[in-house]
């Protein structure tokens, strides 16, 4: 099968497209999938240089989400059958084919095609759990979103004003009508001065998503929040993966800071199910816009990683297999 793989740690030119042995038969609990389209994410950049979470073992297949038709299932699997159409969460997804266990993998309404489907298992769940499992976004509170043309900012947006919250969101100036196209309230410039924005939009907020990283974004969000505000971290865009703060500088407005790591809850299904079964609704009838910010052949994997890394991308970046 063809694959795209990686033999030396780097940027996007150790990307290789290859042939590679097919997936061995699936475990008892495991389903193999014809993968029609994989996601891009931004972690997938660092996965390659060797600074993600989790680290390659060389040679090795990027990818964590994917798309596609069930093509053989275990021995132990009840839920699945050949020829379902799926999207899942798994490894090594830039690939004709792979091995995702079965409490990972989700049905896909009929009117949801593999491309945009492959928007909700990781960015689509990161930014529901991050407004609401995480962050206990109400109706009416204010919510700040940071890189929102971006994949996971995107439909955070959207989920946020539909659960009839107030969106601050923050991109750069050549995206901010894509931004308020997806229904944000207030649109600031990510370039500018936070926090004089912010207040001069709406005052402070309720609800920071913050994937910035650093000592000063740490501060810069913190001045943005009104009494008893939460800040969810779930990444460090900027590189700066340490930054520090005072917890004492809490106490004044009764601030909560909290992390966010999606890999670690895919084990509980009773997590991801019904916000990815809501969302692919919400998605089929049109109530929630999956926007595709470009969709490449696997052979052309390296522009895509480049895209997404050079920060000029909107929505979804997707693999075509």
């Amino acid at each position: 099968m063809l694959a795209l793989r990686l033999h030396e740690l780097g940027g996007p030119e150790v990307l290789r497209c290859e042939e590679v042995e097919s997936p061995p038969p699936p475990k008892p609990h495991q389903v193999q999938l014809r993968v029609r389209a994989a996601g891009l994410n931004f972690a997938d950049t660092m996965f390659i240089r060797g600074k993600y979470f989790v680290k390659p073992k060389l040679p090795d297949i990027p990818g964590m989400e994917v798309a596609g038709e069930v093509l053989e299932v275990g021995s132990a699997v009840s839920s699945l059958k050949v020829g379902d159409r799926v999207m899942a969460l798994g490894s090594a997804a830039f690939a004709e084919g792979v091995n995702v266990v079965e409490q990972a993998v989700y049905p896909l309404p009929p009117g949801l095609d593999f491309e945009r489907a492959v928007a909700l298992p990781v960015q689509g769940l990161t930014a529901h759990h991050l407004l609401f499992l995480m962050g206990r976004l109400q109706a009416k509170e204010r919510v700040l979103v940071h890189a929102a043309a971006g994949g996971v900012g995107a439909l955070a947006v959207q989920l946020a004003k539909a659960a009839g919250a107030v969106v601050v969101a923050s991109a750069s100036s050549a995206k901010h009508d894509f931004v308020r196209g997806l229904g944000a309230d207030y649109v600031i410039d990510s370039r500018g001065d936070l926090v004089a924005q912010v207040k001069s939009a709406c005052g402070e907020v309720d609800v920071v998503l913050e994937m910035i990283g650093g000592t000063e974004a740490y501060k810069r969000n913190f001045a943005c929040l009104r009494s008893f505000g939460r800040m969810i971290v779930f990444g460090a865009a900027s590189g700066d993966t340490r930054g520090t703060f005072e917890p004492i500088g809490l106490m004044g407005k009764n601030l909560t800071i909290a992390g966010y790591y999606l890999t670690p809850l895919i084990a509980q299904r009773e997590l991801c199910a019904p916000p990815l079964a809501e969302m692919a609704a919400l998605a089929e009838r049109g109530a929630l816009k999956l926007e595709l910010g470009g969709v490449y052949a696997l052979a052309e994997a390296k522009p895509a990683f480049e895209a997404l890394e050079g920060r000029g991308t909107v929505g979804k970046i997707v693999l075509r297999l």
